[in-house]
């Protein structure tokens, strides 16, 4: 049973969703709200729990990105669906690591898709990484890694956490085993994980107060990838 919240303040609008989810072979439950704040009451309360949301940009009080902010605060592995009249929000999406980002009116052919890859996701083994570390088998989880780099044979993960293990091996070898829409290769000796890049300037690509170098052999399609990602990640491939 995957447990969805839908956040709509137009409620003959909230209905049509509503129906396009019944309509889908996902089993789910699903609540209702008009606006932001008794859904962050409830998460915060921890009356209810969410696996996927869907929220409207637009909603009276707190908009729905205000809303999300909330809910990565609270929960970094909600898969959440914007559902909005305008595209203005593409990059505010993209840094709260939105699944997808629909706009209205929302096409139900095209919703039921969306909604059927999130409920695989959510329902699927969460993507790892096996490295040895220290002279024991330790598992990174793909989402933590913000980028790894190679120097003198050895290989280092930096984590969301701060945290940085070192192992040994090519970086060739690691770039197969990762989830390539997510990881790009941005150098001979560097792997960028998109989803945890602040920006993109001529110098690299920026996490927090780290830059992380992108080669001219590299170059064009490091680039290409992030603009994909962020003016195409909510669109189906």
């Amino acid at each position: 049973m995957i447990h969805i919240a839908i956040c709509e303040d137009d409620t003959k609008y909230l209905a049509h969703l509503r129906d396009i989810l019944c309509r889908t072979k996902i089993l789910c439950d699903i609540t209702e709200y008009t606006c932001a704040e008794p859904l962050l009451l409830d998460l915060e309360t921890g009356r209810k729990r969410f696996d996927l949301f869907l929220l409207d940009i637009y909603l009276p009080g707190q908009s729905g990105v205000e809303a999300a902010r909330h809910i990565r605060a609270l929960d970094e592995k909600a898969i959440m669906i914007f559902l909005s009249s305008s595209e203005d929000f593409y990059r505010e999406a993209f840094d709260l690591y939105a699944f997808h980002y629909l706009i209205k009116p929302v096409d139900p052919d095209e919703l039921t898709k969306v909604l059927q890859k999130a409920a695989d996701q959510i329902c699927a083994p969460e993507e790892t990484l096996h490295i040895m570390f220290r002279g024991q088998n330790t598992v990174l989880r793909h989402t933590d890694i913000t980028y790894i780099n190679s120097f003198n044979h050895a290989l280092y993960f930096h984590m969301r956490d701060g945290q940085e293990y070192i192992s040994y091996g090519r970086l060739d070898e690691i770039e197969a085993r990762l989830a390539s829409e997510v990881f790009v290769r941005c150098h001979k000796s560097f792997i960028v994980n998109l989803l945890h890049v602040d920006r993109l300037t001529p110098e690299g690509f920026h996490i927090g107060h780290t830059q992380i170098p992108i080669s001219r052999s590299y170059a064009s399609d490091a680039r290409e990838s992030y603009r994909k990602g962020l003016f195409g990640v909510f669109q189906d491939s």
